[in-house]
Parts: C-alpha cells; sequence; structure tokens
C-alpha cells in the first residue's frame, strides 16, 4: 500500500494520439479454449481466443498466420474485457482498424475474401505458427 490511493490505483490521461481511425473490425472470443475446455471467467483465454479469431479471418486475405501475429503486436488494435459477468464466460474483443490494411477486409455477404497479395518466397525461411500461442506458466502459483 502506498502513501496515496493513486500510488496503488494509478489514473491518467491519454495524450492525443493520431491517426485517429473511424472503421473498426471486431473479433470476439470466450473463455473455451481450442480443445473445447472452459475457464470460468478467464479473460486471458478469452482474449487470447479473439487473438487467434482474427489471425485465422485475416489469414483468408492472403497474409501468412505469422504476418498477422507480427502485424497484431505492432497495429493500433483495441483489446477490451467485454464482459465478465455471463458467468462462466468472461468475453474479450480486440478491434483493428480496418484503414492500416490495402485492401478491404470487411466481411462481405456470400463472398470469401480475395487473396493473395503478398509474394511469397520459398528462399526465406519460414518459422511455423500452427494457430496455438504458447502457455506461460506462473511460477508464484505453484509456490515455489
Amino acid at each position: 500500500m502506498g502513501p496515496t490511493p493513486l500510488h496503488v490505483n494509478p489514473i491518467f490521461e491519454i495524450g492525443p494520439v493520431e491517426p485517429r481511425f473511424s472503421e473498426w473490425l471486431v473479433f470476439e472470443g470466450i473463455s473455451v479454449d481450442e480443445s473445447g475446455r472452459q475457464h470460468y471467467l478467464d479473460a486471458s483465454v478469452a482474449y487470447k481466443r479473439a487473438v487467434l479469431n482474427a489471425i485465422d479471418y485475416l489469414s483468408k486475405f492472403g497474409y501468412s498466420k505469422e504476418q498477422v501475429y507480427l502485424l497484431l503486436s505492432c497495429c493500433p488494435c483495441e483489446g477490451r474485457i467485454s464482459g465478465i459477468v455471463d458467468a462462466p464466460n468472461a468475453v474479450a474483443t480486440l478491434a483493428i482498424p480496418t484503414a492500416i490494411f490495402d485492401q478491404d477486409i470487411r466481411p462481405k455477404a456470400n463472398k470469401l475474401p480475395i487473396g493473395p497479395r503478398v509474394v511469397r518466397n520459398p528462399d526465406i525461411p519460414r518459422c511455423t505458427y500452427d494457430g496455438n500461442l504458447p502457455i506461460t506458466k506462473n511460477l508464484s502459483a505453484t509456490g515455489s
């Protein structure tokens, strides 16, 4: 505990950030993992599912899953805990601005995405990504 409540619960105001985007594509995830196992109100699993949903969707536009993963790590996306009152599910969303893409990524009725727009070079070593993000272990939770 700090000398004032602000030391424990800081409050800050975000400064002006440009550019500001007006159109976003939002992906949702719930707290059910890839194997179908329910994780009771686990927002981390829900956010992971939202990210994996975004990776799967955007890879249909000609981007590799590795490229989408890297894009999401540096683009101005917005992640939110969207609901954790709907027990047993936690819900998280990931919003990605549509203007950062060189093609229209919005869903169309009865139309599959057109791609690819990336140049694939077989001489470049590739890393593999199977859609599963690594799970980090919380060492303090094991009592060690």
